[in-house]
Order: structure tokens, then sequence, then C-alpha cells
């Protein structure tokens, strides 16, 4: 990793089989860095995995639902039947 210096801010870049890349560290300068920690050092991006998360959960929970109404349906259909 190699930090570079423009200003006050540090910019750290790792390279990898692709080339250059920028690195977000949790630890800087011996501290941690809560943003990078706990956002992959991107607000926007942490949003939109929350925000795909959350549709996921909310398909698989309608999905769940549906079944349980198609089994209950089924259910009194077949006790009806002579």
């Amino acid at each position: 990793m190699e930090k570079i210096k423009i200003g006050d801010e540090s910019i750290y870049l790792g390279k990898d089989f692709l080339g250059w890349k920028v690195v977000h560290p949790i630890k800087i300068d011996g501290k941690i860095n809560w943003k990078n920690l706990i956002s992959g050092g991107s607000w926007i991006k942490l949003i939109g995995i929350i925000v795909f998360v959350l549709i996921l959960l909310g398909a698989i929970f309608e999905v769940r639902n549906i079944i349980q109404i198609a089994n209950t349906c089924l259910n009194q259909s077949i006790n009806y039947l002579p």
C-alpha cells in the first residue's frame, strides 16, 4: 500500500493484478477510521447495499407469505371435496 499526501489529506493506493486502486484502510496512523470500517469508504455504496438487502428480504418475505396463503387455500379446498 502506497500513501500519497495531497494537502492535509492522505490517499492510499494499492496495486493488484488489474492495476492501481484507492484503498480505504480501517486503521490510519494507529487510529480506527470509523467511516472506512462501517461503510468501506463510501456512504453511497453502503446505502445502496442496505437498500438492496432490504428489497431482497422484502421479496423473500412476500414469497413466503404467498406460499403460506396458497397452502391454506389448498388445504381448505381439499377439506371441501366430497
